[in-house]
């Protein structure tokens, strides 16, 4: 085995072949983060000339004592049960990172730890424990405090049409997707890299809301410029005056039925219900009207990012406007991508991050509880983990330790 740097084209080609490829082990990813003026390394292992083992590797930016970290987004990209390969990879990289001032590596790998249910249960099937072990006698030290998402929510769509992924859905959701539809006739958007602002207001909103830390509108037009079509913004949106005349139509309607029945004591009970309905309508109309003055006929209710690579599509980025989320506007998003992976062939749609899978409570399970009306599986990846590549690194930790206690 040798270990060398690698060209785009013998990078693209194996990672394209393995299980573990992710968005985040591309060169596009690569070619965004040196917009960054960050340095960025494509390497691997060969055997015999061909390619058994890659990552893409990139400085973070963060730099101690003069030294920087270095992170594998999602990788490496290798067979992580070829032990004398796993080990290979990470002496040589460490030796390669050394010479590049290196003070640690983060890793974290884009493999299951083991198999769950929807509900987060262990389940038969995938255990990677025992790679977890492997990485710890290597010199890799478990990082409780990764950033990288560890939790994700995931949809099998392989060989599945939309119509069964949708049977399969929770009847509340099922009933939400068909409002949007039927009732509110929402309307979905692509958006040009232009129109990207309009994306970014609406996740601003949403994480100045939930406390959460946005995305500069930088990094989403650098997605857009590097990804391609690899990447997709969608915003959904309510015209209120294609909705005020659905409910005057639905009224209509209502209105004809309550006439063509008989005044018997068994249609008593339908009439008065039918003419609730249409007072309800008419609230709703009015209520719509006023929205329309305050905000426009057109109105944003949600918008969300998706990056689609390999064999699934990722729900990266999204936001929605709290006062409208009666519209079910983000069922009516996800809805329109699981229907496009369906359709094209794709064999997973990836939620992406939970949280507070185990605490009903936490703020974040309403999240977590919204993705699993879609069906699915909770997957938990193996985690993020840290190889120091020089002595600094352990002073690094005792320091990043001591700020812990203290904020305690």
């Amino acid at each position: 085995m040798i270990f060398e740097e690698l060209t785009e084209k013998e990078f693209t080609d194996f990672v394209e072949t393995r299980p573990e490829k992710n968005f985040f082990q591309t060169v596009m990813m690569k070619n965004r983060i040196a917009k960054n003026d960050l340095e960025t390394y494509l390497v691997g292992v060969k055997e015999n000339g061909s390619v058994i083992g890659a990552s893409f590797i990139a400085e973070t930016g963060h730099h101690f004592m003069g030294k920087k970290t270095y992170e594998a987004y999602k990788g490496f990209i290798l067979d992580y049960h070829n032990q004398q390969l796993l080990k290979f990879m990470t002496e040589e990289v460490k030796k390669f990172l050394k010479n590049k001032n290196g003070l640690r590596l983060i890793i974290d790998p884009y493999i299951v730890n083991v198999s769950r249910d929807m509900d987060a249960n262990e389940i038969d099937g995938v255990d990677n424990r025992d790679v977890r072990k492997y990485l710890e006698e290597l010199g890799y030290r478990y990082n409780e405090d990764g950033e990288q998402v560890k939790w994700c929510y995931c949809l099998d769509i392989n060989g599945k049409s939309s119509e069964e992924l949708f049977n399969e859905m929770r009847p509340s959701t099922r009933n939400n997707i068909n409002k949007t539809i039927s009732k509110f006739k929402l309307n979905i958007r692509t958006l040009e890299r232009n129109q990207l602002a309009e994306f970014k207001k609406i996740t601003s909103d949403t994480c100045e809301r939930r406390d959460f830390m946005d995305k500069t509108l930088e990094y989403y037009q650098d997605m857009y410029d590097f990804f391609g079509d690899d990447v997709t913004f969608k915003i959904c949106e309510l015209n209120c005056d294609t909705y005020i005349k659905s409910l005057e139509e639905e009224n209509e309607i209502l209105k004809r039925r309550v006439e063509e029945l008989s005044d018997s004591s068994s249609n008593k009970k339908k009439k008065e219900t039918m003419r609730k309905d249409i007072e309800n309508n008419l609230k709703k109309i009015d209520d719509t009207k006023n929205l329309k003055e305050k905000k426009g006929n057109i109105i944003p209710l949600s918008a969300a990012m998706f990056v689609l690579y390999g064999d699934e599509i990722v729900y990266l980025f999204s936001g929605s406007y709290e006062e409208l989320m009666k519209f079910c506007g983000q069922y009516r998003l996800q809805w329109e991508i699981i229907k496009y992976a369906a359709d094209h062939g794709y064999k997973r749609y990836n939620f992406y991050g939970i949280q507070d899978v185990f605490n009903p409570q936490g703020k974040d399970y309403g999240v977590y509880e919204f993705k699993k009306g879609f069906g699915g599986y909770v997957e938990e990846l193996l985690g993020s983990f840290i190889l120091p590549l020089s002595f600094e690194a352990t002073i690094y930790d005792l320091l990043r330790k001591l700020k812990r206690i203290v904020k305690k």
